[in-house]
């Protein structure tokens, strides 16, 4: 329940704290004197959005703060959603706070903790439910009808699973269509890309390749020199007679006869020992030297044709053959991945077709609890407003399930199933039944809007949370004597289990009020300052004269207004408080 409001600088009103209680709280006062300001101001506290258009002229910020005594239910849904924030309740209450800069940005917070706004429109429904005109247009809308259904048929839990596997389904779309493009992109480039492997594997790079060809290209280029040079070396090494070797054999023999006579020369007879072993080696590989080097015009052009070939890959693909080998790969593995695609779209498929089944199954299994649910909706909204002087009224839903077929594309399908309904009226004797949307009368609205909502409210009373504050701003448009007293009783009955804020002009609307609460404007300082008064005895006995005639000193409509407080206080339906556990 909302406690109290303060409110600062915010459009016409400098500072204002309101207290409220349970029952029916009324708002009255002349037009313009800043009642739907209050209302817009309570709004904001609960995430309605923000502008730096609210802030009272020539201020800098501006202000709304409200505390909520909360009980039982609300207080556990409240309580348990502030945990995971390291939020406390004050002995069972909530301070909320928002705050407004002139730029426009707003700040949140909650028993003096800085919250999201997030944070504080997840709260907003455990809080109060703000109903306006603007409300009324709303309800004209299909999705807001088939809300009202499936909250007064029990259907929430079931719509909600619909939605969700709504949403899976769709995303699983999604997936799909998003890799069927991607496949037809990859076929698109698939003949070039075969083209490209093709190329390079007729080749058929090696690694290292390149390098071994250039050094055997220059060896064949100059095989003479090479023959030469070779045969000298070879010669002078190990074939002539006076060759190095020779002569290291005669040096050899020498060290050793040495070393016999002393032992310290022996390591050096060891160390040229090592010495002819390794030049025996270079021996043997200029022995066989020689076969390479022979010269030959065929190899020479066959070198140079392999070489102009691997040129020509590493020019194009701006690689050498490393980078050649790699790109051969991934172009090997762009033609795979195409194979494996279609694997992919195959599960993806099973998947959608999957979720589709799923969410058919459970759109029919909601589509036969909306329809369980509408002759007894038909039947509550009726009676409903025949306690709002509509007593002829015709009430109707027209539900519609969209048939589906096999193989269809989830063109019909919805976040709220298969079905449509459009909730039509005749609220006149010898009028047809015609969809709320063609209603003309803002009066017959205001009312039908009324009944569904407390209607909700009523079937909620048996689940485990509702919220406890219920707010309607000049929801009495187009409405006036017995059609206004009736509208005033609905929500006096209301007000037995909830705590109702309203905005009315109706004298029979307020005089059913607990608390009544006088909004009043006056000039100060040249500034427009908004003031709010609770009224009792007299003082309220002269708003309900002003409300009837439009003055207050009226003898006349004075006693209307007394007997107006006496018959609404004696007529009154009986209060029965709801036991709070």
């Amino acid at each position: 329940m909302l406690k109290y409001l303060n409110i600062s600088k915010f459009a016409v009103i400098d500072r204002l704290s309101l207290t409220f209680q349970s029952g029916l709280n009324l708002l009255t006062g002349e037009t313009g004197s800043g009642k739907s300001i209050i209302v817009d101001a309570l709004g904001l506290l609960l995430g309605a959005r923000s502008s730096s258009q609210l802030i009272r002229t020539g201020e800098l910020s501006s202000m709304v703060e409200g505390y909520f005594e909360l009980k039982g239910d609300q207080l556990l849904g409240v309580k348990e959603s502030l945990e995971s924030l390291g939020i406390e309740l004050y002995e069972d209450g909530l301070i909320v706070r928002r705050e407004i800069s002139a730029s426009g940005k707003s700040r949140v917070f909650i028993n003096d903790k800085s919250v999201t706004l997030a944070t504080l429109k997840g709260l907003q429904p455990l809080l109060a439910e703000i109903h306006g005109q603007g409300e009324q247009q709303s309800l004209l809308s299909a999705q807001s009808q088939l809300e009202l259904l499936d909250s007064f048929g029990g259907c929430i839990p079931l719509s909600m699973e619909v939605k969700e596997l709504f949403n899976l389904w769709d995303t699983a779309r999604d997936d799909l269509l998003k890799h069927r493009e991607e496949m037809n992109q990859l076929e698109l480039a698939r003949d070039f890309v075969q083209f490209q492997l093709n190329e390079i594997e007729s080749v058929n790079p090696v690694e290292g390749e390149d390098e071994l060809l250039e050094t055997e290209k220059k060896v064949l280029t100059h095989a003479e020199q090479v023959l030469r040079l070779k045969s000298s070396i070879y010669e002078n090494l190990y074939e002539a007679d006076e060759s190095v070797l020779s002569h290291l054999g005669a040096i050899q023999r020498q060290i050793d006869e040495l070393a016999e006579i002393d032992g310290r020369v022996k390591p050096a007879a060891d160390f040229l020992r090592d010495g002819v072993a390794a030049l025996l080696e270079v021996v043997d590989l200029f022995r066989s030297y020689g076969d390479q080097a022979a010269f030959s015009p065929a190899r020479l052009a066959a070198v140079e044709q392999r070489l102009a070939e691997l040129d020509r890959l590493k020019r194009k693909y701006k690689a050498d053959v490393s980078g050649l080998l790699k790109i051969k790969d991934q172009l090997y593995e762009h033609i795979q991945s195409l194979a494996s695609q279609s694997d992919e779209e195959k599960r993806l498929n099973e998947k959608l077709i999957g979720l589709q089944n799923k969410y058919l199954e459970k759109a029919e299994i909601l589509s036969a609890c909306r329809r369980d649910s509408i002759q007894r909706f038909e039947q509550a909204v009726s009676d409903g407003l025949r306690q709002v002087a509509l007593d002829n009224a015709i009430f109707r839903v027209n539900h519609e399930t969209v048939y589906v077929a096999d193989g269809s594309n989830g063109s019909e399908f919805s976040t709220q199933g298969l079905d449509k309904i459009f909730l039509l009226l005749s609220a006149n004797p010898g009028e047809s039944l015609k969809p709320l949307s063609q209603i003309a009368s803002g009066g017959e609205l205001s009312r039908i809007m009324l009944t569904l909502r407390t209607m909700s409210r009523e079937k909620q009373s048996g689940n485990s949370f509702q919220c406890d504050t219920m707010v309607f701003d000049e929801i009495d448009v187009g409405i006036g004597g017995r059609v206004a007293e009736a509208v005033g009783r609905r929500l006096k009955t209301l007000s037995e289990a909830h705590q109702v804020l309203c905005v009315t002009h109706q004298p029979q609307i307020a005089k059913f009020a607990d608390h009544h609460l006088y909004v009043t404007k006056e000039i100060k300082a040249g500034r427009t300052v908004t003031n709010i008064k609770a009224l009792e005895g007299e003082e309220r006995v002269g708003e309900l004269s002003r409300m009837i005639a439009g003055v207050e000193d009226s003898q006349t409509t004075r006693e209307a207004a007394r007997w107006m407080l006496k018959e609404s206080s004696k007529n009154s339906p009986v209060r029965k408080r709801a036991k709070k556990p």
